[in-house]
Formats: structure tokens, C-alpha cells, sequence
């Protein structure tokens, strides 16, 4: 009979023997090869029985943990929560940041975030309460860092940042019902 689906073991019929019952090489034949079995599907505490099938946990947590030293053991949670401390990325292949929309942004945004905005496919980080371009700069082809481009047209609402000035190559379009917040003692210069 072996284990139910429970993990629950259970002998096999005829046992537990009675007082007074002859035991016969059938009977015990078939109860020892099906505690046999049991005992062969299950996990040696010495670590020397691989596992066969998924280990259910039934919502329970694996304590006591050692830290994993090669990449095909588990992690513990001290592990992971120092790992993303200060990360390290080696390698040359990439890191995916979050990506969406302006509309998509944090509803609660907290100075240092960082994402790929798909509306002006550029990336953006928050600082000082509002969202900014990061990046960028002066291009060119070859080597060139002469040419620093912009966007003629405003479709969002937008504030400048206080103790910020701005500048912009134009003619700029504010689309109607938008408006661009220029704080005071601030400038926007318009070439």
C-alpha cells in the first residue's frame, strides 16, 4: 500500500499480526517489500536520496537554511535581501527595468525610482517630486556629442522643478487644455 496522497503510510492487509497467527513467508514477504517501497520513497535525512518529484510544502517554510555557494543551490532570504542591498551586475548581456506609460507611473513615486517610459521612449527617474529624463545628452555620428534634441510639442501637464531653469529649441507646441508650471525666480528659454 505504501504511502497515500497524504504521505500517510499504512501497512498492508493482514497486519498488524494477531497473537496466536503463523507468520508465513507470504505474509511477511509482502509486508516487508511494501515497507520496502515506503521506505524507498522517502527523503533520507543524510541527504543521500535525491528527490524524485516536487516537494510540497503545504504552506510551510523551510527554516535553518544554509547559504547557497553554487548556482544550482537555493537561496535563503538573507541571501536574497543582501543581494539586492547594493547589487553588482556582471556580464554583458542586460537588465530589464520596469517599462509603461506616463499614465502607468507610480501612483506614490519615491526619489530614486527609475523606469523606461513607452510614451516618450525614454528613461525616466523621480527626484524632487517630479519625473525626469535620464540619460541622454549631446549625440552624434562616430564619436560626435554635438547635437542634443527635443521634442517640439507638450501633450503632458508639467511642472519645472524648484531652483530649475529650462531650455528648449523650438517652435514649441503646448496642446491645448496642457499647462507647463514655470516656478518663480525660474526660467524657460525658448531658442
Amino acid at each position: 500500500m505504501s504511502r497515500n496522497g497524504s504521505g500517510v503510510y499504512s501497512l498492508p492487509a493482514g497486519n498488524p499480526v494477531v497473537t496466536g497467527t503463523s507468520i508465513s513467508s507470504t505474509w511477511s514477504n509482502t509486508t516487508l517489500s511494501d515497507i520496502a517501497t515506503a521506505l524507498t520513497g522517502s527523503v533520507a535525512s543524510d541527504g543521500q536520496t535525491p528527490m524524485t518529484g516536487n516537494l510540497d510544502m503545504n504552506s510551510r517554510k523551510i527554516v535553518l537554511l544554509a547559504n547557497g555557494t553554487v548556482a544550482t543551490d537555493a537561496i535563503n532570504f538573507g541571501q536574497l535581501t543582501t543581494a539586492f542591498t547594493n547589487p553588482t551586475f556582471s556580464g554583458t548581456g542586460f537588465m530589464l527595468i520596469p517599462k509603461g506609460t506616463t499614465a502607468e507611473r507610480p501612483v506614490s513615486p519615491v526619489d530614486g525610482e527609475m523606469r523606461y517610459n513607452t510614451d516618450t521612449s525614454q528613461f525616466e527617474g523621480y527626484q524632487g517630486g517630479a519625473w525626469g529624463q535620464l540619460g541622454g545628452g549631446a549625440t552624434g555620428g562616430g564619436g560626435d556629442e554635438v547635437f542634443v534634441e527635443n521634442a517640439r510639442t507638450v501633450t503632458t501637464n508639467y511642472t519645472l522643478s524648484t531652483g530649475k531653469s529650462a531650455e528648449s529649441v523650438g517652435p514649441i507646441t503646448i496642446n491645448s487644455g496642457i499647462v507647463v508650471t514655470i516656478p518663480s525666480d525660474e526660467r524657460w528659454v525658448i531658442l
